[in-house]
């Protein structure tokens, strides 16, 4: 219970700077015996996954579960959130730096990768810092730059080392330090040391009373700097060490104790002993079964299936072994649902998609049996898997219409299947229905070409015929030729004028579709596609459909970004999470 005898606080800010969401992340969690400060960094541009939360969370649970000071072990933490950021799917390569401090209360260890940065302060001075993982700490390093040069150098956000790497990112593991009250510590993501130098910080803290203090005035200096600088999401966290826990001094302890008593307590009988650790190895299972169960429940929240089919898996051995059989059952029954969740993500990740629904169909019966445990993340494979077999669906119905003659329905099939594997980022599914939707495009306007070419050939015929006819009736057949001619050239001004206005109302819409105006846009496209279509100029009505469907695209999408303004978000279970009131 070091905790209740030691004094830490700790207080944080975290914005998003001048970019439109912030995705850094802090997350720190305080036991009886151990404590962790976690921050990081997301790396990459995806908007959809923040990647920084994603690994303070995995770090935090890997935690939770095994607390220590271990350098291997928290390593082993690391390379879990690491392999845990590889696994996502979807087409997204998620990146980020992240620090990480452990403190029994009494030392102090840190575990970092990237350029998320730790100092410690004690005495008004930087005790320890970290080291960038980037080019530009090389260079610093090789003395090939100074100091002053690096803090502005154009490689220092060139890492040659983070999570989520293709390769096996570099871990680095502090030795333990001892801590003094007094002392204080401090996370950085790169937003907030970039604009907040280490003799700034070490200014602010002289003589804070509390965290928060150092906050306020860190945050002014930062925001300082946006009307000359670009501003990006900003983290800073700040512990105050104001108490370290000390151990009580004892006289004789319970080893000395046992050293004592063990040899009386053989010559007294070997069976009070027996019994003793027998008791004491049931009650060492009874503990090892709580922390599996608890430990797989957390799995199964996450969504960590392969994590939460061992830990469940150990808990049923367990439950088996101690004859408790409606915790075995459950056990088993937890297992068994996560292990068939991983069949249908092999299946879906293989591409057979047909089997990957069949399975999860069956783990959605399993998750019923189970009261609901994991239907959303079921759910959502299951629509995926849908939305997969749609588009190989929409390719077989565009291969028949093809083959029956329909080469205009076969084209709408595949650019639906073409538009719907895009969404789902199935770029050989898209490529595909792409070449095939290209070749008919191609084959219809050969045809229309012969056919145009037909007419042609026609129509000169029977002028032909009619010259021959004129010969005998010159004097009748030349007043009709006039009047033909005359209504001939009165129509064809009339569909050059008819062109022209659709022409008009065309890039009319064009510039509606540019200044926002989408439904006004889609009004003057349909007009103009209209006209193409009466006047049988079927190339440029069809090239007006995409126009239209961007404009109804866009209308939709302003209305989902007016619904999810009016939304507010949750943090995570199981994190403490503070935000600066400004």
């Amino acid at each position: 219970m070091r905790r209740i005898n030691s004094e830490f606080r700790t207080q944080y800010i975290s914005e998003e700077g001048q970019k439109l969401t912030n995705r850094d992340y802090f997350g720190f969690v305080e036991m009886d015996d151990y404590a962790c400060y976690i921050l990081a960094d997301s790396l990459d541009g995806e908007l959809e996954t923040n990647s920084a939360r994603f690994v303070v969370e995995s770090l935090i649970r890997s935690f939770v579960e095994g607390p220590t000071m271990n350098a291997k072990k928290l390593k082993h933490f690391m390379n879990q959130a690491h392999k845990e950021l590889l696994k996502q799917r979807g087409g997204m390569h998620l990146k980020a730096s992240v620090t990480m401090v452990v403190t029994d209360y009494k030392k102090l260890c840190y575990c970092y990768v990237g350029n998320s940065r730790f100092y410690l302060i004690r005495n008004a001075r930087v005790l320890i810092k970290t080291k960038d993982q980037s080019l530009t700490q090389n260079l610093l390093q090789e003395e090939k730059i100074t100091l002053d040069q690096a803090a502005a150098h154009e490689e220092r956000n060139n890492l040659y080392s983070f999570l989520g790497d293709r390769g096996q990112p570099e871990i680095l593991v502090s030795k333990k330090v001892p801590l003094e009250n007094g002392d204080s510590f401090a996370l950085f993501t790169r937003g907030a040391w970039e604009n907040l130098s280490e003799e700034e910080f070490l200014e602010i803290s002289k003589d804070a009373k509390e965290p928060q203090e150092i906050l306020e005035k860190a945050e002014d200096i930062i925001l300082g700097k946006q009307e000359t600088e670009e501003v990006d999401n900003y983290s800073l966290a700040v512990t105050f060490v104001d108490k370290v826990y000390q151990s009580p001094k004892k006289k004789i302890t319970l080893k000395k104790v046992l050293l004592i008593a063990l040899p009386i307590l053989l010559l007294a009988g070997g069976i009070s002993l027996g019994l003793y650790l027998k008791h004491k190895s049931v009650k060492n299972k009874e503990d090892s079964l709580e922390r599996h169960l608890a430990s797989g429940e957390e799995y199964l929240k996450y969504d960590n299936y392969l994590k939460a089919s061992e830990d469940y898996g150990e808990a049923k051995k367990l439950a088996d072994s101690l004859k408790k059989k409606k915790i075995s059952k459950e056990a088993d029954q937890y297992k068994k649902l996560a292990e068939q969740i991983l069949l249908s993500d092999e299946a879906m990740t293989a591409g057979d998609y047909k089997k990957a629904q069949s399975l999860y169909l069956k783990a959605r019966d399993l998750s019923k049996e189970a009261g609901n445990v994991g239907k959303k993340y079921i759910d959502a494979q299951l629509k995926q898997t849908l939305d997969y077999i749609d588009v190989f669906d929409l390719m077989e119905i565009g291969q028949k219409k093809e083959e029956y003659g329909d080469l205009r329905g076969a084209i709408d099939s595949y650019r639906k299947a073409r538009d719907k594997a895009a969404a789902l980022y199935f770029s050989e599914g898209k490529d595909e229905a792409l070449k095939k939707q290209a070749a008919l495009e191609e084959k219809m306007e050969k045809d229309d070409q012969k056919t145009a070419a037909a007419a042609a050939a026609a129509k000169q015929e029977s002028e032909a015929a009619k010259q021959v006819e004129e010969e005998s009736q010159q004097a009748e057949e030349e007043k009709a030729k006039k009047e033909e001619e005359e209504q001939l050239e009165l129509e064809n001004k009339q569909k050059l004028n008819d062109q022209k206005n659709a022409i008009e109302l065309e890039n009319k819409a064009n510039e509606l579709l540019a200044e926002g105006k989408y439904e006004s846009a889609v009004t003057y496209y349909q007009t103009a596609q209209a006209i193409y279509v009466r006047l049988e100029m079927t190339e440029l009505a069809d090239g007006i459909n995409g126009k239209i469907k961007a404009a109804k695209t866009a209308i939709k999408e302003a209305k989902k970004e007016t619904a999810e303004s009016e939304n507010t978000g949750e943090d995570g279970p199981g994190m403490s999470r503070k935000k600066s009131d400004k």
